[in-house]
C-alpha cells in the first residue's frame, strides 16, 4: 500500500492506504453556461452595491459547510447578491431528506449518495451545473507500524487488505459509520470494490461479509482512528491531517492498486434550477466555488480541488504518494450491497429457496471434494443466520415426481424468521439429501412463482432463488421452454413483484433455454463453477439480494 509516512501519532494505530484517480469536472467557465440550458453569459463583475438579491437553501455535508460560510461575504457583494443559508447535514439522511427540506443546491461529500434521493428532486445531470465534482479528499488507512508491514508484505493494496481483513489474522477495521458519512461509504466501498473488480459480486460479498464481523464502526463525526495494535482505520485526508499533527508511533499508506476517493459533487435542485433568477444565483454560486476565491477556503477545509492537487499540509504530513487510478463512483446496486452488510435490518426479504435434490447433487462440487448438496446444506444455513427476524424464509426441494403428482416438496412453509422459524429450518436443512430423481426444472420455476406471489408481503423484496446443477430433460412431462415462458409472462402482477434468479452449478446445457425461459419476469441467471462461488452466492442473496443484478 505505499511507503510508510515518517510521521506518527499517539492518539491512534495507524495504516493509511488509498487509492486514487480523480473525477476532474469540466471547464467551468465554458461549459456552464450550456449546462444551465440558457446560453445565459456570467454575470459582470461584482460592485460594491447590490441591485437584486438572491436568498440560496443550501444542504452540505459538514465536511465542506466551513467552504460555503468563507465564501459567504464575497457572494453577498453586488450587483447580483446571493446570501447563502447553509444547513450541515450527512449521508444518506440528507438524500432521504432533501425533498422536504425545500434546499436550493445540496453538496455532498461524495457522488454515490445520489442513489438515495427521491425522484424528480434534482436537476438533470448536467442542468445548472448538476454533477460538477467541487472538491476531493482520497481515503488513507491508518495502523501501527507492524500492521502496516503485513499489508506492504501481501502486496499493499485494497483487494491485500480485504483479504488480511478476512481471514482471520487478528487484524480488525475502523470505519465510520457507512449510512452516515462518504468517510464511512467510500472507504467500505473500496474493500468491496477491490474484490468486486477482481472476483465478481458475489466473492465481494463475501469478503464485505467477514471483513464487518471484525470491524468496529465509529459514530458520530469522529474520524475512525484506530485505538490499538491490530486496528486498520480507513480515514480520509481531509480529517486525517488535522490528526497527524498530534500523533506518534504510526505508519500512514496508500493503496497499491486504485485510490479510494470522496467527491463532492453539486446537485442543484429542479425547482431551482428551473427558475431564472435561482438560476442566475446557483451559476454565480459555482463559478466562485470552481474558481480562484475557493482555493485558500478549500486548503483551509483540508480538501483538494477536483484536478487532485494536495492541500498545503499534506506535503508537511509526508502522506505517501496515491495511486494514479481511482475506483469509480459507488454504482446504487453496490452502494446497496455496503448498507446491508453493515446494517442488518436493512436486509429484510420474503425469500423463497429452492434447492435441486436430483441423484447428481450428491457428487463433488467442481474443485473439492464436497457433495453439492452439502455445500447447499450449508449455504441454506448461512442465508437463515444472515437475514433478520422480521424477514421471511421457506424452503422447497424439488426433483422428478418428488411429491407426486408435483415435482417439489415444500420442507418448509414460509414465515417469519422467529427462533421457532429458525430451529425448523435447520431440522429442514438436515433432511436435505440428493435422491435418485431427474430434475423437473420448468414446471417447478413457474410452481415457485406462483406461491411467492400467493405469500406476497408489501414493503420489502419478494424473491425466488433456484440452486440447481441439472437442466429438464430428465422429466418426460415436463412443460416446454416457450410454454412455461408464457404462462410465466402472464402470470406478472405489477401490484405483486417477485424477483427470480436461478444459480446453475457447473457447465449447464439449458443455460440458453433457462434465459429465454425466465426473460418475461426478468429473471437472473448465475453460473457458478466453484465451491467458494457457491458460498458466495447464498450469501450475496443475504446481503446483496436480487433486485438490481
Amino acid at each position: 500500500m505505499g511507503r510508510h509516512s515518517s510521521r506518527g501519532h499517539t492518539l491512534f494505530w495507524g495504516v493509511a492506504g488509498a487509492v486514487a484517480g480523480i473525477v476532474v469536472a469540466s471547464t467551468v467557465a465554458t461549459a456552464l453556461p450550456r449546462a444551465l440550458g440558457q446560453g445565459e453569459a456570467p454575470p459582470p463583475r461584482a460592485r460594491a452595491a447590490c441591485s437584486t438579491t438572491t436568498a440560496l437553501r443550501v444542504t452540505a455535508a459538514s465536511s465542506f459547510a466551513p467552504v460555503l460560510h468563507g465564501l459567504a461575504p464575497a457572494l453577498a457583494r453586488g450587483p447580483d447578491c446571493v446570501t447563502l443559508r447553509v444547513t450541515s447535514l450527512d449521508g444518506r439522511p440528507a438524500a432521504r431528506r432533501l425533498g422536504a427540506l425545500r434546499t436550493d443546491v445540496w453538496i455532498p461529500d461524495d457522488s454515490a449518495w445520489v442513489a438515495y434521493v427521491g425522484p424528480g428532486v434534482l436537476a438533470a445531470p448536467g442542468q445548472a451545473g448538476s454533477g460538477t465534482v467541487v472538491a476531493t479528499s482520497p481515503v488513507y488507512v491508518v495502523t501501527d507500524r507492524a500492521s502496516a508491514a503485513r499489508i506492504t508484505r501481501s502486496g499493499g493494496s485494497w483487494l491485500a487488505l480485504s483479504s488480511l481483513l478476512g481471514s482471520g489474522t487478528g487484524l480488525r477495521l475502523v470505519v465510520r459509520s457507512p449510512a452516515g458519512s462518504g468517510d464511512g461509504l467510500v472507504a467500505a466501498g473500496a474493500l468491496g470494490e477491490a474484490v468486486w473488480l477482481r472476483s465478481g459480486m458475489d466473492a465481494s460479498s463475501m469478503a464485505m461479509v467477514n471483513t464487518v464481523r471484525r470491524t468496529r464502526i465509529v459514530a458520530g463525526r469522529a474520524p475512525a482512528l484506530p485505538g490499538r495494535r491490530g486496528e486498520v482505520g480507513l480515514v480520509p485526508e481531509y480529517a486525517l491531517l488535522p490528526a497527524l499533527a498530534a500523533a506518534t508511533d504510526a505508519a500512514v499508506l496508500a493503496g497499491s492498486d486504485r485510490t479510494a476517493l470522496m467527491r463532492f459533487t453539486w446537485f442543484p435542485t429542479a425547482a431551482a434550477a428551473g427558475s431564472p433568477a435561482r438560476r442566475a444565483a446557483l451559476y454565480r454560486v459555482l463559478m466562485a466555488l470552481t474558481g480562484a476565491d475557493a482555493t485558500p477556503l478549500l486548503a483551509r477545509a483540508q480538501l483538494r480541488r477536483p484536478d487532485g492537487s494536495p492541500p498545503p499540509d499534506a506535503a508537511g504530513a509526508d502522506l505517501p504518494r496515491l495511486a494514479p487510478a481511482s475506483f469509480g463512483v459507488i454504482a446504487p446496486h453496490h452502494a446497496d450491497h455496503i448498507m446491508s452488510t453493515f446494517y442488518p435490518e436493512e436486509r429484510r426479504a420474503n425469500l423463497l429457496l429452492v434447492v435441486d435434490v436430483s441423484g447428481s447433487m450428491g457428487d463433488p462440487a467442481p474443485g473439492s471434494r464436497t457433495p453439492l448438496i452439502a455445500l447447499v446444506r450449508a449455504g441454506v444455513l448461512s442465508v437463515g443466520a444472515l437475514l433478520p427476524g422480521d424477514s421471511r424464509l421457506g424452503l422447497w426441494s424439488f426433483g422428478v415426481e418428488l411429491n407426486p403428482p408435483y415435482d417439489y416438496r415444500v420442507d418448509l412453509p414460509s414465515a417469519a424468521l422467529s427462533r421457532a422459524h429458525r430451529r425448523n429450518l435447520a431440522a429442514a436443512v438436515g433432511r436435505l439429501n440428493s435422491l435418485d430423481s431427474g430434475t423437473a426444472l420448468y414446471d417447478t420455476i413457474l410452481d415457485a412463482y406462483r406461491a411467492a406471489q400467493a405469500t406476497y408481503r408489501p414493503g420489502m423484496p419478494n424473491q425466488v432463488l433456484f440452486f440447481t446443477d441439472g437442466h429438464d430433460q430428465d422429466d418426460p412431462d415436463a412443460t416446454g421452454v416457450r410454454t412455461v415462458a408464457g404462462r410465466l409472462r402472464a402470470a406478472v402482477d405489477p401490484r405483486r413483484p417477485v424477483e427470480l434468479a436461478i444459480v446453475v452449478f457447473g457447465a449447464h446445457p439449458d443455460t440458453a433455454a433457462l434465459k429465454a425461459l425466465i426473460a418475461p419476469v426478468n429473471g437472473y441467471l448465475e453460473p457458478v463453477t466453484s465451491a467458494e462461488q457457491v458460498a458466495g452466492a447464498f450469501v450475496h442473496v443475504a446481503v446483496g439480494g436480487l433486485r438490481t443484478r
